[in-house]
């Protein structure tokens, strides 16, 4: 998705500090800054000019005291609901106008319809989340259903009516339905659906409930202040309906049918329920869109859950995704609802009781951004359209499954995530446009944590942008699993700035579990890191 340049290069370096008074300020404090562009408008004063559609949601900006906000020169996506929906939303919440709501209420609704630093056209919307994060740090999901552009839904619930109204600060998209911001969890959804009511029992029993039940976990920087991550989760929720198909009417059916002793300890991750309920959840928000991201001309993927060592399948089909596809019999796992919105994440309702399954060798993709405490810890995650480069030096306290040792052990500013933007060349257009990039120090290492990978043969490549140097720096070399997989490569180049691959080796897994990489410094200077690949060996 591309930004457009901002038009003062002021405002990328103060903006920030704007949203930081949205919620607090007594007085529009941009109501002096605001500006226009000859015949054309910036989105407030736009939706203002068109008072026949917007003028109830203008009064809620104005209430907000967010209305000189959306003139401002930047770049936003605004999301504006027409007057019907206003008058609705009032309705429901038992209000008689929006004089009778108190400014923080409006200003977080408004800050719910707004996506700041990015234009997000109709074109670039696929069913599933909106990669980029609103004004409240949550994503928005776009639904197509039957009826083609007039049954498109943000939020399953608002249908948009306009697309790609152009301001001379972003895109308006209108919409029928003001969007109620989300406050429910992937716990509150089982809870509020009494069809998912045994699937709800077994999530109880073997301890997850309090992850998917939590937004925010409090923990502290290095320094002692309190911080907050945010985890989001994916589920593939069995309906009681499924269930009984499948010969499952209570809790003691599933612990037959798993050969499980009924009263042992389920929250043990070796445990038989333990690792059926981890089976279908995803340490990481998965909306339907993201679980088709095959790499280039593969159609099918393995993706790790959060039972120990266990994979599923998903696949392209001719009526989209399925999962757990048996290529013998052409059997598989359909999707009855999708993309259910939660606030710490993303609900899909499968038509299966979706036991483990052990799926074949397929391409793998090890990329060294992709881990739920990276994701946890990074502001602009993947962020595609970003106005300035983005940069976080991590702690060893944030992350778990990366580990590091420097040279000396004092060393600040070991492992770093870069998010680049769109002008920035190959660093862009490596996968996710993210990377890492350690300095160790000679003699330093940093150990990842890696997939499961099914066993079999297979051939690994490390991908990785590689700076321009007029001298041979960024020497390390490639340790898996406590065996020598590659003794020096050089990731620095004389030519030019560049993505390079190299082939590391070849590998036979005799069993399907996860892996640790250690990449070693050699010399102590710069190495950038994307990924690995594995491709199956016949």
């Amino acid at each position: 998705m591309k930004a457009k340049k901002q038009i003062g290069r002021w405002s990328i370096l103060i903006f920030l500090g704007w949203v930081l008074t949205w919620m607090s300020s007594c007085k529009d404090g941009f109501e002096d800054n605001t500006y226009t562009a000859y015949d054309e408008t910036p989105i407030g004063l736009y939706l203002k000019n068109n008072a026949d559609e917007y003028s109830l949601w203008v009064q809620v900006l104005e209430k907000a005291n967010l209305y000189n906000t959306l003139n401002l020169d930047a770049i936003y996506t605004h999301f504006a609901p027409i007057n019907a929906g206003v008058e609705r939303y009032l309705k429901t919440i038992n209000l008689g106008s929006v004089n009778d709501m108190t400014e923080e209420q409006a200003a977080y609704l408004v800050r719910y319809h707004l996506i700041p630093h990015a234009e997000i056209e109709f074109a670039q919307f696929q069913s599933g989340a909106i990669n980029e994060l609103n004004a409240t740090d949550d994503n928005l999901f776009v639904e197509f259903r039957d009826g083609g552009l007039e049954a498109v839904y943000l939020n399953g619930v608002s249908r948009f009516n306009s697309y790609d109204i152009r301001a001379t600060n972003g895109i308006i998209h209108s919409i029928d339905d003001v969007l109620v911001p989300l406050v429910e969890t992937i716990y509150d959804r089982l809870e509020e659906r009494q069809d998912w009511s045994l699937f709800r029992e077994l999530v109880d029993l073997t301890g997850y409930r309090e992850k998917l039940e939590t937004v925010y976990t409090e923990t502290t920087d290095p320094m002692g202040n309190p911080i907050q991550q945010r985890f989001k989760y994916t589920v593939f929720a069995v309906s009681n309906e499924t269930y009984s198909k499948a010969g499952i009417q209570s809790l003691q059916d599933i612990l037959d049918k798993l050969e499980v002793s009924a009263g042992g300890d389920y929250t043990d991750p070796n445990n038989l329920l333990n690792k059926y309920v981890g089976y279908h959840l995803l340490a990481q928000q998965r909306s339907y869109a993201d679980l088709g991201q095959f790499p280039e001309n593969v159609f099918k993927m393995n993706l790790q859950t959060m039972a120990i060592n266990e994979l599923v399948k998903v696949s392209e089909s001719g009526a989209g995704l399925v999962l757990n596809k048996n290529e013998e019999t052409q059997e598989s796992i359909s999707f009855l609802e999708m993309n259910i919105a939660c606030k710490n994440g993303v609900v899909h309702e499968v038509n299966d009781w979706m036991p483990l399954f052990s799926p074949e060798q397929v391409e793998v993709i090890w990329e060294f951004t992709d881990y739920p405490d990276i994701e946890a810890n990074v502001s602009q995650y993947r962020n595609t359209n970003l106005g300035s480069q983005y940069n976080k030096t991590f702690t060893a306290s944030e992350l778990t499954n990366i580990i590091w040792s420097a040279r000396p052990e004092y060393k600040q500013n070991v492992l770093t995530y870069r998010n680049n933007r769109p002008t920035e060349g190959n660093w862009y257009n490596l996968l996710n446009h993210d990377h890492l990039r350690a300095e160790l120090g000679e003699s330093g290492w940093v150990e990842f944590k890696g997939p499961t990978i099914v066993k079999g043969k297979y051939k690994i490549s490390f991908i990785w942008p590689s700076p321009k140097h007029s001298s041979n720096t960024g020497i390390c070399a490639f340790v898996l699993d406590n065996e020598m997989l590659y003794p020096r490569l050089v990731i620095s180049n004389s030519r030019e700035e560049r993505n390079l691959t190299q082939v590391l080796g070849t590998v036979d897994f005799t069993e399907t579990t996860d892996h640790t990489l250690r990449i070693l410094s050699l010399d102590g200077h710069l190495i950038t890191m994307d990924r690995l690949q594995f491709d199956p060996v016949e």
